[in-house]
C-alpha cells in the first residue's frame, strides 16, 4: 500500500505544528538567534537572581523551539522517508541540537561550581517551577567533569547517535507471503497476522521471509547494535559511573537493585509459570514439534471480529469513561483533531509510538490492520498521549516532560482496562476464553519477555564495558541462547531466532525494556483497585498523570499509591498471571 491511497482523515495532521516548510526554517532561525542571546549571558547569569531567572526563561524557550522542530521533522520522516525535504529538516535540527550542546556546555559545570549561590536563589518564588529540575542538575556533582572535558564530551554528541540513526533510517523490503495461492504484503504489522495463520507453512514462510532480511544485513545490524552499547559504556566511563546500568538509572534516581529485582522475579523465580503456559500451548495446538513461530496461533477456536477505526474508538471511549469526562474528551480530540496516523504503507516506520511536546499535539503512529491487537495498540498509545496531554496542560514547560521510567504506566493501565472490559462483555465461554488468552499473552509480553530482553541487553552492555568483541555471530548466538532458556523445553527454536534481536528498536534506548515490566506491575495494582471501586486510587492515578515530570519517578509512583521498590508489587503481578492461567486451564 502507498501513502497516497490512504484517506486524509486517517493520517495525522501535522499542519498544527507548521503549515509550511518555511515556518519550520523561520523557527529554526529564531532558535539560532536565541542560542546566541543565551550564550551572551554566560558571564552574567549567576550575578543575581534576576539574571539567573532570565537565563532559564530563555533556555526553556529554546528547548521548546528544539522539541517542536524535532517533532515536526521526525514525524514526517517516519511516514515519508523518501521525501528529501523532510530528511533535510531532520538533519538540520539534529545538527542544531549538536550546536546547542557544544555552545552551552558551560552550563552544568558553572551550576555545580556555584551550587551554594544557586541554592540561595532557589528560595525566590519566581523560581518555584525550576526548583526540581535545577536540583536534579546539582545532583550530578559527582559526575560532572572539568569544563575542558565537558566541552570535549559535548563535541562527541554529533557522532554518538550515528548507530541509532542508521537503525532508524534502515527500511527493509520483504518477500511476499503466499496464502491460499495469493501473494500477500509482508511488513511488521502483517507479520503478526501471518503468525496467527492456522497453516504452519504460512507461519514458517512469513517468519523466514521477514527475519532472513535481518540475517542478510546481520553485519550492519550487529555494528549498529554494538555501536549503541559501546556508546553507553563510553559515556558511563567518562562520567565516572561504575557501569552503563548505573549511568542509565541515575537520571531516574532509582537503585540498581530494582532492575535486578525485576530480572530475578521474571527470569528465575517465576519463569516455571511461563514454561507451564508453553507446555499448555503445545498440548492444545497438538504439535509434535512447536517452533517459536507457532506461539502466536490462537489457542481458542473463536472467530474474532475485525474492527473499524470508529468501532475501536467507540470501545475505547466506553473503557476510559471510568476516568471521567475530562479524560474522555482527550480521547475524542485524538480522533477529531487527527492526532493519529493509522495504516501501514510502503516505507512507513514499523511499530507504534506516541510522540509530542508542549507545543504540539501528542501524535500517534501505528500500523492498524483492524484486529484486536490494533485495538489494544490504539488504546495503549492513547494512554501515552493522554498522559502527555494532561502533563502539558497541568505543568509548566519546565516540568511537563515525564521520565521514561514512568512512561509505560498510563499506556498499560489503558491496555489492561480494555481486556477486562472485553472479558466483562464476553457473551460466551469461547469468547471469555479468547480474552483470557489475550490477557495471558499481554502479561507474557510485559512481565516475562521484557525482562528476558533486559537480560540480553545487560550482557551486551557488560561486553562493551569489558571491551569484548561483538560480532554478528556472538550477538545472535547469545540471543538464541536467551530465547531457548526463556521459552523452555517445549518450544523449539527456529534457525532465524538469533537474528530477531536486530528487529527490536528498544535495544537502542539504553535500558528501556525493563520499564515495561514496571509499567505492567504498577498497572495491575492500579487497575485492580479502580475496578474494585477505589475512588482514592482513581484520584491519585489521575493526579499522577497531571504531575508530569515534577518529581522523581519513584516519588510520583508513591504518590499514585504504588511503591516500585516493594517486592509485593511484583509478586502480586506474577500471582495474577498464575490465577488467570488457572482460570484459562479450567475453561479450555
Amino acid at each position: 500500500m502507498e501513502r497516497s491511497s490512504i484517506q486524509t482523515k486517517d493520517t495525522w495532521d501535522l499542519s498544527y505544528i507548521y503549515q509550511t516548510n518555511q515556518e519550520f526554517y523561520t523557527d529554526l532561525q529564531k532558535a539560532k538567534d536565541l542560542l546566541q542571546v543565551i550564550y551572551q549571558q554566560k558571564d552574567i547569569f549567576l550575578n543575581d537572581v534576576d539574571s539567573f531567572l532570565k537565563f532559564h526563561e530563555d533556555y526553556i524557550k529554546l528547548s521548546r523551539y528544539i522539541q517542536k522542530l524535532h517533532c515536526f521533522a521526525h514525524l514526517h520522516c517516519d511516514v515519508q522517508p523518501n521525501e528529501q525535504d523532510y530528511q533535510t529538516m531532520y538533519a538540520a535540527i539534529l545538527s542544531f541540537y549538536d550546536q546547542v550542546s557544544s555552545t552551552l556546555d558551560f552550563y552544568t559545570v558553572m551550576m555545580i561550581d556555584h551550587s551554594d549561590i544557586i541554592t540561595d536563589y532557589l528560595k525566590d518564588e519566581r523560581l518555584a517551577d525550576y526548583r526540581y529540575s535545577i536540583q536534579e542538575i546539582l545532583r550530578q556533582k559527582k559526575h560532572v567533569l572539568s569544563q575542558e572535558m565537558e566541552t570535549l564530551v559535548s563535541k562527541t554528541s554529533s557522532i554518538s547517535d550515528i548507530s541509532s540513526q542508521v537503525f532508524d533510517a534502515l527500511r527493509l523490503d520483504y518477500e511476499p507471503v503466499h496464502v491460499d495461492g495469493e501473494e500477500k504484503f509482508l511488513n511488521s504489522a502483517t507479520l503478526t497476522e501471518f503468525l496467527k495463520n492456522k497453516n504452519p507453512e504460512v507461519r514458517k514462510e512469513a517468519y523466514h521471509h521477514f527475519f532472513k532480511e535481518y540475517k542478510r544485513f546481520e553485519n550492519v545490524f550487529a555494528t549498529t547494535l554494538s555501536g549503541v552499547m559501546k556508546k553507553d559504556a563510553f559515556y558511563a566511563d567518562v562520567k565516572k559511573f561504575a557501569n552503563p546500568l548505573e549511568a542509565s538509572l541515575f537520571d531516574d534516581n532509582v537503585p540498581a537493585s530494582l532492575f535486578f529485582k525485576i530480572l530475578d522475579k521474571a527470569n528465575q523465580q517465576y519463569r516455571p509459570l511461563f514454561h507451564r503456559y508453553n507446555a499448555l500451548k503445545k498440548k492444545k495446538l497438538n504439535l509434535e514439534t512447536m517452533y517459536n513461530y507457532d506461539l502466536s496461533v490462537p489457542l481458542i477456536e473463536y472467530e474474532t471480529k475485525k474492527y473499524t477505526i470508529e468501532e475501536c474508538f467507540d470501545i475505547i471511549l466506553d473503557v476510559v469513561k471510568i476516568f471521567g469526562d475530562d479524560y474522555v474528551k482527550i480521547i475524542q480530540k485524538a480522533r477529531d483533531e487527527r492526532w493519529i496516523d493509522y495504516y501501514p504503507h510502503s516505507g512507513k516506520r514499523i511499530g507504534a509510538y506516541s510522540s509530542g511536546c508542549y507545543d504540539t499535539k501528542p501524535y500517534i503512529l501505528m500500523n492498524f490492520i483492524g484486529d484486536y491487537n490494533s485495538l489494544s495498540t490504539m488504546i495503549h498509545e492513547l494512554g501515552h498521549s493522554a498522559h502527555t496531554y494532561l502533563s502539558c496542560h497541568n505543568q509548566s514547560p519546565v516540568n511537563c516532560d515525564y521520565r521514561i521510567f514512568v512512561a509505560e504506566v498510563a499506556s498499560t493501565v489503558n491496555e489492561t482496562l480494555l481486556i477486562h472490559y472485553m472479558l466483562e462483555h464476553a457473551t460466551s465461554q469461547e469468547e471469555k476464553a479468547y480474552f483470557l488468552y489475550e490477557l495471558l499473552e499481554n502479561c507474557v509480553g510485559l512481565i516475562f519477555r521484557q525482562p528476558m530482553y533486559a537480560d540480553f541487553e545487560h550482557i551486551l552492555h557488560t561486553w562493551a564495558q569489558e571491551g569484548k568483541p561483538m560480532s554478528a555471530q556472538m550477538i545472535t548466538d547469545l540471543y538464541y541462547q536467551k530465547n531457548a532458556e526463556y521459552f523452555g523445553k517445549d518450544v523449539t527454536m527456529d534457525e532465524y531466532v538469533g537474528y530477531s534481536c536486530f528487529y527490536i528498536p528498544h535495544f537502542y534506548y539504553n535500558y528501556y525494556v525493563y520499564k515495561y515490566t514496571l509499567g505492567m506491575t504498577v498497572a495491575l495494582a492500579i487497575v485492580s483497585r479502580i475496578l474494585n471501586g477505589d475512588e482514592k486510587q482513581k484520584e491519585a492515578y489521575l493526579n499522577f498523570l497531571k504531575a508530569g515530570g515534577s518529581k522523581d519517578p519513584v516519588d510520583l509512583l508513591k504518590d499514585a499509591l504504588v511503591d516500585p521498590i516493594d517486592d509485593q508489587l511484583y509478586d502480586d503481578a506474577f500471582h495474577y498471571f498464575e490465577n488467570i492461567l488457572n482460570e484459562f486451564e479450567e475453561i479450555i
